[in-house]
């Protein structure tokens, strides 16, 4: 990336659309530009089921994003999640064209378009991204792009990531309503990485759960790869719905409750007072519960999901590969104790929380977005990743007087002409 080059990305989610405009600054790092969010329906279990919904939303969060940053937005990346992903190893070799003269970029393409061709999809898939970890040259590993390294040949280590196509058929057809060319599709679980993981943790191996309002993002990074990526349609609205459900009150109410008493341990309970309701309870004379009853609701919700996790990471044979964990999202990162019964049921010792907060973002809502500016910004040289921007140029005052003027006059020639015409 170069000083003043600009990325855009934009975050779909079930209730929002967040959109991020950043620039690549003289630290060589992204600065948040422009910002916009909106709310969102059109999106349901990962599917896009409204695309003139979604257009309408994407249009407001880019809007909001444009008027801060004075630029006309042509073009973002856009976040896709596990449920509508796979994602295959592939250790492939190819011939440098030039040994005497090294490797060029042009030989990674080439060794790009190999992959491409070579990788089996199914009837209803698409090659969205090609992750490279590593290099292998005259038998040395490079992390990084190895140009102008002398060999007659090289491999490449890489992950595919393969789409499903009536996905990105539905997704197309909404940044088309909206006016927005795709750039690229971006594995959700990338952006969340590239923000709350150190590095150190990658490493040595690390179970990653982001979980959101509907969704929650399971991945499972060991040596700085992806294990193991999924994404389950429960999420921290669902804590929302089962008191809603439990004490038949409405879902405002119930997500206060959820606020209020944000605990997933019901034992971490200092004083069990009575709560009253604002709805009275059908199935109650009174509508007096104990802080206690709210909590078990909680602590249930996410006992499951850990559950689910549990069995993903035995079915998948990840246990010898995980050895710590991160909580993030806005969906569990204010829950009190979510860290200790995920111990508790995962048996992972080493478990903490990274909450949205403690990002240093606009808002906690465009963590997500932040996170794919800055993991597209961070691609080596072999990737295109600059956004179709324009610069929007406000007339000048003396302009404004001009255009007035020539308006005016221009009014002043119909009437004429108009009177001259009626006179005949």
């Amino acid at each position: 990336m170069a000083i003043g080059d600009i990325i855009v990305g934009l975050d779909i989610g079930v209730s929002k659309v967040s959109c991020v405009i950043g620039q690549v600054n003289k630290f060589n790092e992204i600065e948040v530009i422009g910002y916009g969010l909106s709310n969102n329906s059109g999106v349901k279990k990962g599917l896009i089921i409204d695309p003139q919904r979604v257009s309408k939303s994407i249009k407001e969060a880019v809007s909001s994003a444009e008027e801060i940053s004075d630029l006309s937005v042509n073009s973002a990346y856009v976040n896709i999640k596990g449920m509508n992903v796979r994602i295959e190893k592939i250790v492939m070799e190819s011939d440098v064209e030039k040994p005497d003269d090294g490797m060029t970029i042009n030989d990674i393409y080439n060794l790009f378009t190999k992959i491409q061709v070579s990788t089996k999809l199914e009837k209803d898939e698409q090659i969205i991204d090609i992750l490279p970890y590593e290099y292998r040259v005259n038998g040395r590993v490079y992390k990084e792009e190895p140009i102008g390294a002398f060999c007659k040949s090289f491999a490449m280590e890489v992950e595919v990531v393969i789409a499903k196509g009536s996905y990105i058929a539905g997704l197309q057809k909404a940044l088309k309503y909206a006016g927005i060319k795709l750039d690229g599709l971006i594995l959700e679980t990338l952006a969340t990485s590239n923000i709350v993981l150190m590095p150190e943790e990658k490493e040595m191996g690390v179970l990653l759960v982001d979980i959101g309002g509907g969704h929650t993002d399971i991945s499972v990074y060991k040596n700085s790869k992806i294990e193991f990526y999924t994404t389950i349609p429960v999420g921290g609205d669902h804590i929302t719905s089962d008191i809603a459900l439990t004490f038949d009150i409405s879902t405002d109410e119930a997500e206060k409750l959820k606020r209020q008493y944000n605990l997933a341990i019901m034992a971490m309970i200092t004083n069990n007072h009575d709560v009253k309701l604002s709805t009275k309870m059908s199935n109650q004379e009174d509508n007096i519960i104990r802080c206690s009853d709210i909590v078990q609701v909680i602590e249930a919700r996410i006992k499951e999901l850990y559950q689910i996790m549990k069995k993903m990471i035995a079915d998948n044979n990840l246990n010898g590969k995980i050895e710590c964990m991160v909580l993030t999202g806005q969906g569990i990162s204010q829950i009190v104790g979510a860290e200790e019964l995920a111990m508790l049921t995962l048996k992972i010792d080493q478990v903490r929380v990274c909450s949205p907060k403690l990002i240093n973002i606009i808002k906690p809502q465009h963590t997500t977005v932040f996170g794919m500016v800055r993991y597209i910004a961070s691609l080596g040289v072999s990737k295109h990743v600059n956004s179709d921007v324009a610069i929007i140029t406000e007339p000048t005052f003396k302009d404004k007087i001009i255009g007035n003027l020539r308006n005016f006059k221009n009014n002043i020639f119909k009437k004429r002409s108009n009177e001259n015409n009626e006179m005949y």
